[in-house]
Formats: structure tokens, sequence, C-alpha cells
């Protein structure tokens, strides 16, 4: 999954990009209005995490229709220290789909954040030339079906099931077979090495020393 987040606080932008980093989720963070739409003009996210004030200027309405009109299936989570509930109603109706008040944790960054995601995430998936239907399992290259083996489409969809999330090999292991202790390490590699020569080469990330991810 990829994520925006927008603050003008640089050490709590920095503070927030490391531990959604960690959570291997894919990050770019920005500190001002026209950086926000720079990157939105630029790249397709799942997530924008938007700081409602800029500079004591309140510019969540403009970049709420900004982000919006650019891609309607992104989850817009303001965060602000505006927590009256008439500010987060005010929030909610110029088009934020959640609203978290400031200071908070982390943890529940986090779990706001995986909300969005799913309510906002499409039965199709796309990728260069390929297409994926989340609901038939169907995957696509140039508009032809592909013949994948049970484990190939297993872990395609695993890696699927949490966009932007690095799988391990022993969690793709424990995920994907039947009897994961007879398994060896390199056949994650193998398979992975199988799905791209029928997909597409860079389909499929590798996080070196991590593991696995689709963006």
């Amino acid at each position: 999954m990829r994520i925006l987040i927008a603050d003008d606080e640089i050490t709590l932008l920095e503070l927030i990009k490391q531990s959604l980093l960690n959570e291997g989720f894919s990050v770019d963070a920005v500190s001002s209005k026209d950086e926000i739409k720079s990157y939105l003009d630029s790249y397709t996210y799942q997530v924008l995490v938007l700081d409602r004030n800029f500079y004591g200027i309140d510019i969540m309405n403009e970049i709420i229709k900004y982000a919006k009109n650019i891609n309607q299936n992104m989850g817009i989570l303001v965060i602000s220290a505006m927590s009256s509930v008439d500010d987060k109603v005010s929030g909610l109706l110029k088009g934020a789909d959640d609203y978290l008040e400031k200071p908070f944790d982390n943890k529940e960054l986090k779990a706001r954040i995986y909300a969005l995601s799913r309510r906002f995430i499409s039965n199709i998936y796309n990728f260069e030339d390929v297409s994926i239907n989340l609901e038939t399992k169907q995957v696509r290259v140039r508009d032809s079906a592909i013949a994948l083996s049970r484990n190939e489409a297993k872990l395609i969809f695993l890696l699927l099931s949490k966009r932007g999330y690095i799988f391990s090999r022993d969690e793709i292991i424990d995920s994907i077979y039947m009897y994961p202790e007879e398994i060896l390490s390199n056949s994650v590699d193998e398979l992975i090495s199988r799905i791209r020569k029928k997909v597409n080469p860079r389909f499929i990330k590798t996080i070196k020393t991590r593991g696995f991810m689709i963006d």
C-alpha cells in the first residue's frame, strides 16, 4: 500500500513516516501544499494522511477536493489539533473519510489506515499490462488469461491481501503450503521467479533481507 503523509510539523512527519515504513508500507512525506498536489499528480495512493492546518491556514477543503478529483478510491484521513465535535463534523462533511485528533498513538493511526484501505480497495487490481480480478481470482496479461499453478495463485493473492506489506519467506511458506515444515525457504524464490516469467518481471518486489511485496 502506498501512503502520502502531509504535515507541516517536520519532526512529527518524520516520526509518522518511519513508523509506517516499519510496518511495511510504501510512504511519501511532504510538508507544503504545493508538494501535496505535485505528489498526488505524480503517484497513485491508497491513503492520504493530511494535517488540516499548514502554517496556520486550513487547507483541508482545498486538498480533499483536489485529491478526490484525481482518485475517488483514495481514503483520506485528516489529522488535526482541532478536535471539537464541530471540527470533526465539518471535516467529515467536507469529504474526509476519517478524522483523528492530535496527539494520537501510532497504533491507532495504523489501524485507521488499514480500515480505510479495506473500504476503498477495488475488486480489480491493475499493474502495467497485468489485470487481476480479486473476486473471480482471474489473472490476465494484455487481455489474455494466464494459467497459474495453485501455489502461484495462492502467493499472488496472499501478497495482494495486504498491498504494501512485506511478507517474509517464512510467512509465505506458513500461509500457502499445507506442510510448511517440509518446505525450504528457496522454494519461495523459485515460485516468485515462475510468476514473474508468466506475469511481469516487476510485478512482485523483492525487499532485500526482508521479503516480498506487491505495491
